[in-house]
Parts: C-alpha cells; sequence; structure tokens
C-alpha cells in the first residue's frame, strides 16, 4: 500500500460516513461553543484570508465564514464536501470547497492569514508534513489552529479505519496536547497557546481529552 493509497483509502472511509456524519457530531451538537472556542483562538480583528486543511463537512470552515473571513476548505472526501456545501448554501456562506487530500493540495505560499486543523492529524500518514504545509502557505504573523484529541481513552465513540491503514498512521490513537505542541514547535511556529479552557467539558463522549491550541508563524 503506497501513501497515496492510504490517503485515498482515508477519503473513501469518510465518505462513506458523510450522509449520517454531522448528525453525531460535536460541532454541530455544539455549535455556538464551538464558535466561541475558534473566535477566541483566531484573534481576528478584521476579515482574514482562512484554509482549512482536512475541513471534512466545513466545521471550521463554516464557523470561520460566520465571523467574516474569506475561507477556502479541502478534503479528499468529495462525500464529506458534498455536506458541507450544502450546509454552506443553506446558512448563506460563500464558502469555496476543493476536493484534495492534505498531501496533494496546490496551495500557494504565503496565502493565508489562518489555518485550521481539527481532527485530521490523527488520520495522516505524515502529520508533520501537514504542520508543514500549514506553516508553509501562512504569510508571516500567521497563525495556526490545530484541534485534536486522544481518541483511544473512549474507543466505543471514536472512528477507525481498516487495520491495514490505521497501521500506517502514527497517531491513529490520538495525541495528546504536548505531543501537539512539540509537533507545532518542530514545524517552526511560535509557542503554542491553549484554548480547551472555554469548553466547561470535553465536547466529545467519553470524557476525552482535547485540545485546541493557536500557534503564530514568526
Amino acid at each position: 500500500m503506497t501513501a497515496s493509497d492510504v490517503q485515498h483509502a482515508v477519503s473513501g472511509y469518510w465518505t462513506g460516513r458523510a450522509p449520517k456524519f454531522d448528525g453525531v457530531a460535536s460541532h454541530v451538537a455544539q455549535s455556538m461553543i464551538w464558535r466561541e472556542v475558534l473566535a477566541a483562538a483566531f484573534e481576528a480583528e478584521r476579515p482574514l484570508d482562512v484554509i482549512d486543511l482536512g475541513t471534512g463537512t466545513g466545521a471550521c470552515a463554516l464557523i470561520a465564514a460566520s465571523l467574516g473571513h474569506r475561507v477556502r476548505g479541502y478534503d479528499g472526501a468529495e462525500g464529506m464536501l458534498a455536506v458541507a456545501r450544502a450546509a454552506a448554501a443553506a446558512q448563506g456562506y460563500d464558502v469555496s470547497f476543493i476536493v484534495s487530500t492534505l498531501q496533494e493540495a496546490e496551495i500557494e505560499t504565503g496565502s493565508a492569514d489562518i489555518v485550521t486543523l481539527r481532527n485530521v492529524l490523527w488520520t495522516l500518514e505524515q502529520p508533520m508534513a501537514a504542520l508543514r504545509k500549514a506553516h508553509a502557505i501562512l504569510r508571516p504573523g500567521g497563525r495556526v489552529v490545530v484541534s485534536d484529541g486522544l481518541w483511544s481513552v473512549a474507543p466505543q465513540y471514536r472512528s477507525t479505519y481498516p487495520a491495514d491503514v490505521a497501521a500506517r498512521l502514527p497517531l491513529h490513537d490520538g495525541l495528546t496536547e504536548e505531543r501537539a505542541r512539540e509537533m507545532l514547535s518542530e514545524a517552526g511556529f511560535a509557542p503554542a497557546q491553549a484554548w480547551q479552557h472555554l469548553f466547561a467539558v470535553s465536547p466529545y463522549p467519553g470524557d476525552v481529552p482535547m485540545f485546541v491550541l493557536s500557534a503564530s508563524k514568526p
């Protein structure tokens, strides 16, 4: 199985789940608090260019649009993007959703003020490459906003992949805030700031330890 095979298997998995995904998703059930958390993490005083990598059904993209930003979302799962486009149309948001795996996405260097990756790193064979890509497409002073969790804590609630795909994903069990901070530093970002304290409790069933971190590009 090649790296491309892995990414396309992951995309196919999420396309299959797309029709029912938003029915149980945290960003839908707790949409207002997610909006408050991301607005705080963005720290934006004017409309900015936002790129949502691994956008899925548009969780971060739609929130960013609701905050007045110019938004592009990238994902390899066409089924997930179909849901995202329908949601954007229903809410009256002008968001560009592009079909592309994160690895294959052709995004101009220095074209974004904010890059978001929500629950994306655990799905990747090369998560550090994703953070380095985020760093490259940000303008100086721009920021990345990363959210993920330690999904192995509550396996009965988590998504998973076929064993041969899961074995290729180094963060398949999820990751801690500490590990994410280390990865952001390794990718060239300034020390990260945490925002998950704005949630009264974990937004995921099973009290999954999760984090929302923002870090700027020097």
